[in-house]
């Protein structure tokens, strides 16, 4: 039995060291936030912007603005990828600066290009 057993530990000990030069390394570093929101797919996407724009707060200042809170979730719905993506990025780069007026100008600009899109 202690032969068959240091005969099994010899051929699994040679596998692995003749496999081992066929393992790739693995490298890890940081990602930017673009190349991180690239990579969601756009429900992500949309769920993230949707749920800044469910804040107190960004509700308020698109009131202030004379914007509906579903007027403004509804021509969300209506955003390319490439804005979208663009909104969420400033939503990430500006989170945690709690730039919120950045932010929305940003989505208040992009909301307006569509408006005006659609009346020509």
């Amino acid at each position: 039995m202690k032969i068959l057993i240091g005969l099994l530990l010899r051929f699994v000990l040679t596998i692995t060291l003749i496999q081992s030069p066929l393992i790739s390394s693995v490298n890890a570093e940081m990602i930017s936030t673009a190349d991180a929101l690239s990579n969601m797919s756009r429900v992500e996407t949309e769920t993230n912007v949707t749920h800044f724009l469910g804040r107190e707060d960004v509700k308020n200042q698109f009131i202030k603005l004379g914007i509906s809170p579903e007027e403004a979730s509804s021509r969300l719905a209506s955003l390319s990828d490439t804005e979208l993506n663009s909104i969420a990025m400033e939503i990430e780069q500006n989170k945690a600066g709690g730039a919120v007026y950045g932010i929305l100008s940003v989505v208040l600009i992009v909301i307006l290009i569509i408006y005006f899109a659609k009346r020509i």
